[in-house]
């Protein structure tokens, strides 16, 4: 929860993730290693409370409230209802992130599968905003609205931080341009895939890292903005190796899970 993330996010290797940790957002993508985990978890969230945030569809997390819970041994299960200030556009949402966890014989998250439910009605309701302040029904024109402001602030940091090695646009105008007409806008389920939306998610951990998130917000998106992978692949990819979400002595009992180890 804000300000606690701020803390966080500064110390790049959180004590209570696990040094291989690895990580997987539906909406987004998969996320490996204790810095990356770190930064996503904590920095996603916290830059946007500041003043002069970026415009963002992503908001601040002010509170919690967990809904639903189950553990057993070291497997956890959880529903949490965080309430999100997504100061853009001067709203406070509620969000459930359903969520598997997995931790190690430490007491470190190992690893986790999270989901933000119902994440497309968000985006949705963004969109419904968007189109109301503009006095339009044209879904269209109020989506092209939201990009040309998400991609402002895209460009805004890459030429605040990402310079010298780090450059991947030749100036504003050509972020501008690759940004509205060679990348698509995307949709709620795009945040990990060849779009606006994805870069616009990793824009906040620029500044912590220029050097492995400048190329995530270029052209190329830097492995983390691709369409690499079709919808049975995400499905079916045997992301997870450090140990299935089933407690021990129990896998046998899931021939798919018993299959993959």
């Amino acid at each position: 929860m804000y300000p606690a993330n701020l803390e966080n996010v500064k110390a790049i290797n959180s004590s209570i993730i696990a040094e291989d940790c690895l990580g997987r957002v539906d909406a987004t993508r998969n996320f490996e290693g204790v810095e990356l985990n770190t930064e996503y978890m904590f920095g996603l969230f916290s830059a946007n409370a500041a003043a002069d945030a970026p415009f963002t569809l992503l908001g601040v997390p002010l509170s919690y409230r967990i809904t639903k819970f189950v553990a057993n041994q070291n497997i956890i299960s959880s529903s949490t209802i965080v309430q999100f200030n997504i100061s853009s556009f001067g709203v406070v949402v509620p969000v459930e992130i359903d969520a598997w966890f997995a931790l190690n014989s430490a007491g470190q998250l190992a690893q986790y599968d999270a989901t933000f439910k119902w994440f497309d009605f968000l985006v949705d309701t963004m969109i419904q905003s968007t189109m109301a302040t503009m006095n339009t029904t044209n879904a269209t024109q109020a989506i092209r609205m939201l990009q040309l402001k998400v991609a402002n602030s895209v460009c805004g940091v890459h030429q605040t931080y990402c310079n010298g090695t780090n450059q991947q646009y030749s100036n504003y105008t050509q972020c501008m341009q690759v940004l509205t007409e060679g990348v698509r806008f995307g949709q709620s389920f795009e945040l990990g895939r060849d779009t606006l939306l994805c870069r616009m998610v990793h824009m906040n951990m620029v500044s912590l890292r220029p050097s492995v998130h400048c190329p995530h917000i270029g052209p190329s998106g830097g492995g983390m903005c691709a369409d690499d992978m079709t919808y049975a692949q995400k499905v079916l990819q045997p992301y997870f190796t450090h140990m299935p979400f089933v407690p021990y002595g129990r896998q046998d009992a899931n021939a798919t899970v018993a299959a993959m180890q």
